[in-house]
Formats: C-alpha cells, structure tokens, sequence
C-alpha cells in the first residue's frame, strides 16, 4: 500500500473538500492509497468524518510556528515513510521541503502541485539566471509538477524547457459522487431566474461594484422575473457601498438578495443548482473553484476573462468580458438573460464540467501520470 502525504501546514476544516485533501482522500478511496494530510492543528476537521472518511492527519507541531522550520521537523521523523510526498507552490518553505526528503529517501518521489496563475510565467522569466539556477534546482527534486491549466502548463513547458517531460495539467475539480449522494442532481426544469455569484462580497479583486452595477443596467424589461444573490463574506468597509446603491437603486431591493456567508456545503450546493447563471466579476483568480462548482450543477458561466472561464465557456455556451468592462457585461448579461437557447447552454456546461472536472476522473489521470513516472 503506497504511503502517500500531503504536507500543507496551513490546512484547514475546508481545505479538506478542496484539492489539499481531495486529492489524498480519492487517491485512497480509488486506488487503496495510505493517504494523510500533514498539517498544524486549526480546526476541528469535521469532514473527515463523511465527507473524505478514510482520509488521515497528522498534526505537525508547532514549535517554532514557521512552515519551514516546522515542516523539515515533520519530515525528519517521517520522510522514510513516506513513498510519495504532495507539496505546493514554488516557494522557500516547499523548496526546503524537497531537499529534505529527497535526503532523507531518495528512493521517494515528490509530486509538486503548483496552484499558480500566469504570475509564476511573470516572475519566471523575470528571475536573474542565479535565480532560473536555483529555481532549476529544485525543481531537479521534484518527480512530477502539474499546473491547473492547460495553457499554463504549454508556457511553464517552454519557460522550463529542462522539466517539461514532468509537467502535466491536473485542475482542480467537483466530488460528483457527493452530489449523488446528497441528491444534489443536476435537473434544469427545478432551476429559478436567478444571476448567482459565489466570492468574497467587496473584496477589492472580485470588484462586486461591476457586478451590481451591470445589473442594474440590465433593461427592466429584460431582468422581470430575474433575481441576483450574492453570496460570500461581506467586506466591513463595503457595507457603506451596498448602503449607498440601493439608495440609488430602490426599485433593485428586491430583485438583488446579498446573503452573506453560506458554510453549509449542501445549502450552497443547493443555491447553485436553483440558480441558472453564475456571474464572476473578478480581477483576478488563480482558478477559480466556484466556476467549476457552478458548471457541474449546469450554470451557465458569465465572467471576466481570469482563471479556468475559457476551458469551460467554449462554444458560446457563455459569456467572457474583459476586466473592468461593465458595459460589455451588461450587454452579455442581458443577452443571456434573453436567450432562448439557455437550457442547451445549460447542458452543455454541465457535460463539459462533468468530463473535465470531475474529481474522480482527475484522480484517474493522476495515477495513469503517476505510473508513468514510476512513481
């Protein structure tokens, strides 16, 4: 039985349905591995109860309250039983991380998962060649390294010309076999005339005012019947701003519902399959998880050009406008709204999330790349 650790510090109850823990929990459930994720203790970790049972922890201790430090004392009494260690990001502490276990069991292999955007390709070719040496250093420890994206992984192949063979694309993805479970079924015919947007309510890079405001110049005529909830943590100095639109906006209070934070993970799985269009307004986003958690419950995607929007908005079964456009995103969202086609869309976006990520499907590709590469 393969002895497979990620080793992520800052772990918490959440990170444990994201791919820190989703990805060691499938590889156990699918494949038989001896899965653990390696953390300091900040939560209560509820899920591993039902949501990834069989998953491991092992809390690191926190003696010195630094990932490095703390990390490398992890790996100093474990490394020798691990055959496959999971770290993240091009970073000192993961770098350090990599030395140290390939020292202490050279025979075990490191899979290197890097949750980047196209701000690594920036300060990639932006390194002095000290720098691209130690980079490449590293990197000669690391077995195999996967980005999120596809474009992302062609340019890190170009930029790393020496690793490219061990680069792969392995998005992150949806627990399809949790939906079933939870009878969280995509159906079209039970959705509402609703615009749902799932971030962080004002922080500055999800730029909700573009959200609002392009909504609120949607012709009445078009967004009658049509409702637009905005669900997330509210900003405190943005409570101001809301405050103000709707005293410009009166006649919008109630066809726009702020809801504030969902942490039941069945109750925001339920608000995306009743709601038809996810719109994302964001100026930037590494991937962005809730595109792919609203695709696989068949909303069609609205949403400035960041993150995996492309791989999923395809064949016009969607909508892509550039950052800050708030006129374009009206004139889409309106179009959209209007669509006589929007339930094809809706399928669509389903199938392409189905196939593309779809946990189990992603975990199958893993292990195919992780045979190859003896691991």
């Amino acid at each position: 039985m393969k002895k497979y650790c990620v080793l992520y510090p800052n772990t918490w109850n959440v990170n444990l349905v994201k791919e820190m823990g989703m990805m060691p929990y499938k590889l156990h459930k699918l494949y038989g591995y001896d899965s653990t994720i390696a953390c300091y203790k900040l939560d209560e970790y509820d899920y591993l109860k039902e949501e990834v049972k069989g998953l491991k922890i092992d809390f690191i201790e926190r003696k010195y309250n630094n990932y490095t430090l703390d990390g490398l004392r992890y790996l100093n009494k474990k490394a020798k039983d691990i055959d496959i260690l999971q770290i993240f990001h091009v970073t000192l502490y993961s770098m350090f991380y990599a030395y140290r276990y390939k020292k202490l069991n050279p025979k075990g292999k490191i899979y290197l998962k890097l949750d980047c955007s196209y701000k690594l390709i920036d300060k990639i070719k932006a390194l002095t060649p000290l720098k691209r040496k130690l980079l490449n250093k590293y990197l000669d420890k690391v077995d195999l390294i996967s980005a999120e994206q596809v474009s992302l992984s062609e340019k890190l192949k170009k930029l790393l010309k020496k690793h490219e063979n061990k680069i792969i694309t392995i998005p992150d993805g949806v627990d399809y076999s949790y939906l079933e479970k939870n009878n969280i079924v995509y159906n079209y015919e039970e959705k509402e005339n609703t615009i749902l947007n799932v971030a962080r309510i004002g922080a500055e890079e999800k730029n909700t005012p573009m959200l609002l405001e392009a909504f609120s110049k949607v012709s009445d005529a078009a967004k009658s019947g049509w409702k637009l909830k905005l669900i997330g943590p509210i900003e405190e100095n943005f409570k101001s701003y809301i405050e103000d639109f709707f005293e410009k906006n009166p006649n919008l209070k109630g066809r726009i519902e702020i809801i504030g934070p969902i942490k039941d993970r069945r109750k925001l799985y339920d608000e995306y399959k009743k709601s038809k269009i996810f719109c994302l307004t964001s100026e930037f986003e590494s991937f962005g998880i809730a595109f792919v958690e609203a695709a696989a419950l068949g909303n069609v995607i609205l949403a400035t050009d960041v993150g995996i929007v492309r791989e999923i908005v395809v064949k016009g079964n969607g909508g892509v406008v550039p950052l800050r456009d708030t006129k374009g995103l009206t004139l889409m969202m309106e179009k959209l709204i209007k669509d006589k086609n929007i339930q094809n869309y809706s399928k669509y976006t389903y199938d392409i999330c189905n196939e593309k990520f779809n946990w189990d499907k992603i975990i199958q590709k893993l292990k195919r790349d992780f045979d190859k590469h003896n691991f």
